[in-house]
């Protein structure tokens, strides 16, 4: 096989696996960030993040955890970097201001509730509950985000406890 074609053939087999899992992506792009302009920024970011790790990727891990190895990281790359800028705010925060649609659904409004009390926790805690939610276990966790088993237990008890407190005061 020539370099071109392998290169061809990494280029395809790449793109494949990020339209297998771009709405892991998408998922973790919205929870850390709210306005849309920084969700599409953020996503071209990890994407370019896992296109230069992807040759260096040996499949001794399962792929989404990988993936969300890398992801991670960068939003936590970015969100340092964003921490020693100054706070600028975004021109359609103050005169673009769109009421929001009401739920269709008593689910979705559950849902809305459950992101909008996650958006309030710590940058770590929100990528483990997503982690939990997106149902993996404690160990692709720890694995993952290069904790213990033990600590991610510890966490996600204080994050369940917090996210009741949170949900409880919304209900009020």
């Amino acid at each position: 096989m020539t370099l071109s074609v392998a290169k061809a053939s990494l280029q395809q087999e790449f793109v494949q696996l990020i339209a297998r899992h771009q709405k892991l992506i998408h998922s973790l792009c919205s929870l850390y960030y709210p306005l849309p302009e920084d969700r599409k920024d953020l996503f071209q970011e990890i994407v370019l993040q896992l296109w230069k790790s992807y040759p260096a990727f040996n499949h001794q891990s399962k792929v989404s955890t990988w993936l969300y190895r890398v992801a991670l990281n960068t939003v936590f790359a970015r969100i340092r970097k964003e921490k020693t800028r100054p706070k600028s705010e975004s021109f359609s925060e103050h005169l673009f201001q769109v009421p929001a649609s009401e739920p269709d659904d008593d689910h979705a409004l559950a849902t809305q509730e459950l992101y909008r009390a996650i958006s309030q926790l710590a940058d770590m805690d929100k990528a483990v509950i997503m982690l939990y939610l997106d149902e993996h276990t404690y160990e692709e966790m720890a694995s993952i985000l290069g904790l213990s088993r033990t600590n991610i237990s510890t966490k996600m008890n204080r994050i369940k406890a917090r996210l009741g407190k949170l949900l409880k005061k919304e209900l009020l």
